[in-house]
């Protein structure tokens, strides 16, 4: 009985042991392959009909994939794929969807390896992404959109935008909207990320979302501080101005006599001069003398 309780207990020690090495070999390759991961590329970018991005690995190739507003998946874009460049014509398949609205996105391969597509983003120069700013309050953000007078004429109402909002290092949140957005209950002092889609018929994306922008959230004590520091500027030059106009009005003349340098008057002009008293007398020049001419004859030859 003795005999079959240790036999018992060594086989289940023994496939403990088993179990947590394959536990541990599992782990260990994992994380060795994350480690020797493939990067993918940076700075994913579109500009009108030019899409750039920057390669993070040597010895790696691109692909470029798009997909358009009724595409269900993502195509390869075979002038641009296994590429060594980092940069990318898609004015072709641009040209032939609706608007010329499609997204792209950019993945790098070496050998067997493939990274992680990076979806590209506009910063400005694409008619089919929002145009943004940022501005930022005590506790809150503001989301100031542009409306597209192009796409707006095209599609009306159902042309709306997904504001994406994240405080940075953080997963994102999306928001429906309209118009500009405003935002209230932030952190102050910590920096939140937004980014900006097209959506059209609800949620279906239309185009490349703007590249996101980031801003810090201002305190209330910051706030303060700011607008002491503009109204002691804006107080101290109306003074300034008031002092400088009193000054050129009223006190230039004896603030020039009193700048005037010391001088004195050299004796020899004090002295009277020697014709001093006589009447000054205008002399006409004298008088030539000359014949009276009483009379002419003509000449006869």
């Amino acid at each position: 009985m003795d005999t079959r309780r240790w036999s018992s207990s060594a086989t289940g020690l023994r496939f403990r042991n088993v179990f947590f090495l394959v536990l541990f070999c599992r782990t260990a390759t994992a994380a060795a392959v994350s480690q020797n991961a493939l990067p993918a590329p940076s700075d994913v970018l579109i500009k009108q009909t030019q899409l750039t991005w920057n390669a993070t690995a040597n010895d790696a190739t691109f692909t470029v994939q798009y997909r358009g507003f009724y595409d269900g998946g993502w195509t390869p874009l075979e002038t641009c794929s296994s590429t060594p460049l980092t940069s990318c014509d898609v004015a072709l398949v641009q040209a032939g969807e609706e608007n010329g609205c499609v997204r792209l996105r950019v993945a790098a391969r070496r050998h067997r390896e493939t990274s992680e597509p990076v979806e590209a983003c506009s910063r400005g120069g694409h008619p089919c992404s929002p145009d943004f700013t940022l501005s930022a309050s005590p506790g809150s953000l503001t989301v100031n959109l542009n409306r597209s007078q192009n796409l707006d004429w095209q599609h009306g109402g159902q042309l709306k935008h997904r504001i994406y909002l994240r405080r940075q290092g953080e997963d994102w949140q999306d928001h429906i909207s309209h118009s500009s957005k405003f935002f209230d209950g932030l952190e102050a002092g910590q920096r939140y990320c937004v980014k900006v889609e097209f959506v059209l018929y609800g949620q279906k994306s239309l185009g490349p979302a703007s590249c996101e922008q980031c801003h810090t959230v201002p305190d209330f004590s910051t706030s303060k501080q700011t607008l002491i520091v503009i109204v002691t500027i804006v107080v101290s030059g109306i003074v300034l101005l008031v002092v400088f106009a009193y000054i050129q009005l009223f006190k230039s003349k004896n603030i020039k006599q009193f700048l005037q340098p010391p001088y004195t008057i050299p004796p020899g002009f004090q002295e009277r001069l020697p014709t001093a008293g006589r009447p000054l007398v205008a002399e006409s020049p004298s008088e030539e003398d000359y014949d009276v001419v009483s009379s002419l004859t003509p000449r006869q030859d």
